[in-house]
């Protein structure tokens, strides 16, 4: 009997010392394992679109509000009562932090959406507003909280609400959609330059660098000119601002002048987007693929 009592306080010990510690491991090698899921290219659209709906939270949190949680809140101490109290008041910090947010976020949607009337946007194209809860790593693709239950196809332009465009939707989940922006590498559709409306074509370079290339060298193109999308190809419909031009490079030996672009989008500081579709003659079945001429499929 003696030696029972002696082996469960040596097993209660052992877990108290060592339990919590394997609670954090295991916690943090699923989440590792949700990280891991999303980004292998084999792994089934559904399995992913469960990975993203269950980051989903953290990662909008983390896209619109961490800066500020942590500047409020500061460290926690843990010691006896002081700690207790400084965790409490943590807690009522990041719900305030977390109204706030979403009362400026609410304040944006609807200051979007004014803009968006005001540009008689909604005449040309059914709007769907998403959120830009995440980024690919690994490439110009950003995640929108918007998928297939929201009517979102593949194929559907991503622009602002000042016409500016994003790019376009190349992978859709139940409740997510991936939109590719106009700077991913070897990303390119046919645009219009200047008041002279002088034909080139733009391409993504990667790191959310494009530029305009294949202008004709007897054109005249000028810094600050406005680069807008052409509507050839079927790519993106016409009239959508893709940026201005940042710098012209023009070589003697060369048939065409190439040109850097400002974009009208920042993929760094873009909170909000719009998912176009409909109304435009071009209509939503043509998709942008990276490397490819600019037809139809």
């Amino acid at each position: 009997m003696l030696w029972k009592k002696f082996e469960v306080l040596l097993y209660n010990q052992f877990m108290r010392k060592f339990y919590p510690g394997s609670l954090a491991v295991i916690a943090f090698a699923g989440a590792g394992a949700i990280m891991v899921a999303i980004n292998i290219p084999s792994v089934s659209a559904a399995l992913k679109n469960a990975a993203y709906l269950a980051v989903e939270p953290l990662q909008r949190s983390t896209w619109q509000a961490g800066a500020q949680l942590y500047a409020a809140v500061g460290p926690v101490f843990k010691s006896s009562e002081i700690g207790r109290e400084n965790e409490r008041l943590r807690e009522q910090i990041a719900k305030l932090i977390g109204e706030k947010v979403a009362i400026e976020d609410l304040k944006k949607e609807n200051e979007l959406l004014r803009q968006s009337l005001h540009l008689e946007l909604n005449a040309e194209f059914d709007l769907k507003l998403a959120n830009i809860v995440g980024k690919d790593v690994l490439s110009d693709i950003l995640l929108l909280d918007q998928g297939s239950r929201n009517m979102i196809e593949i194929g559907m332009p991503v622009i602002t609400s000042q016409r500016g465009l994003v790019g376009k939707i190349t992978k859709v989940y139940p409740n997510f959609s991936e939109v590719t922006l106009i700077s991913e590498k070897d990303f390119s559709f046919d645009v219009k330059v200047g008041d002279d409306k002088v034909d080139g074509l733009v391409k993504g370079k990667g790191g959310f660098v494009s530029f305009v290339d294949l202008v004709p060298k007897d054109m005249q193109i000028n810094q600050n000119d406005a680069v807008y999308t052409s509507g050839l190809g079927g790519i993106f419909p016409a009239g959508l601002v893709v940026g201005m031009i940042d710098r012209v490079n023009k070589n003697d030996v060369e048939t065409f002048q190439s040109a850097a672009i400002i974009p009208a989008f920042n993929a760094n500081t873009g909170r909000q987007v719009f998912i176009a579709s409909g109304k435009y003659p071009l209509g939503v079945n043509t998709v942008a693929v990276p490397g490819k001429s600019n037809k139809n499929e």
